[in-house]
């Protein structure tokens, strides 16, 4: 199953670290929305689902202490999906299209790139994580999710759909030199493609995210 590629435009254009965080708000200006800007309120960040499928990643590449070296942490974030109303459906880029005909729901998922100044583009410079505990299938609610960052203890998978335990050298790389971490937004055949609501109801609450 191939991811679907945009964290290559994100590290393009994102601010690589400053010195440490101690408020609210400095924690709040650390994170991101690839599709626009991340609201600030109660939590770390959020962001209003739309209609169409807008929501693809919301990260951080600012945290020294979310980058950096990762290897053998673990990644967990907690969340509210609110106000999605009971008419409406969640729905992801693609859907019912032949180009994504996997019909996996709109899920949201921990990920994180490797792509520090002068860096190829590899596959493996992208992880996403597989783990049953380190994703949720979208709805309104308060969940915690997380991933040991570590090739064979956690389940991860780079762009090319392959998995962390058969590339472990080049994940222990990745995850020794994070540029940014955050939540990915996808569905169907893909894990990074966008999600919405049908009637564009819906908010998305990040209240903690560590590493």
């Amino acid at each position: 199953m191939k991811r679907f590629l945009v964290g290559l435009v994100v590290a393009a254009t994102a601010a690589v670290g400053f010195g440490g965080v101690s408020t609210l708000a400095d924690m709040q200006a650390n994170w991101q929305l690839s599709s626009g800007s991340a609201q600030v309120g109660s939590g770390l960040a959020g962001f209003d689902f739309s209609v169409p499928d807008k929501a693809r990643i919301l990260y951080n590449s600012k945290d020294p202490a979310l980058i950096g070296n990762q290897l053998g942490s673990t990644m967990t974030a907690t969340f509210t999906v609110s106000g999605v109303s009971n008419t409406a459906a969640f729905t992801y880029s693609g859907e019912g299209t032949t180009s994504n005909p996997c019909g996996t729901p709109a899920t949201v998922r921990l990920a994180f790139e490797s792509i520090p100044p002068g860096t190829q583009f590899a596959f493996t410079n992208y992880w996403w994580a597989d783990a049953p505990t380190a994703s949720y299938v979208l709805a309104n609610g308060t969940v915690t999710i997380s991933a040991v960052v570590d090739p064979v203890l956690g389940q991860w998978s780079d762009w090319n759909g392959q998995p962390s335990a058969a590339n472990a050298a080049a994940f222990d790389a990745a995850a020794s030199d994070m540029t940014l971490v955050g939540l990915s937004f996808g569905g169907g055949c893909f894990f990074e493609n966008g999600v919405g609501t049908t009637d564009g109801s819906g908010t998305f609450t990040l209240t903690s995210f560590s590493s």
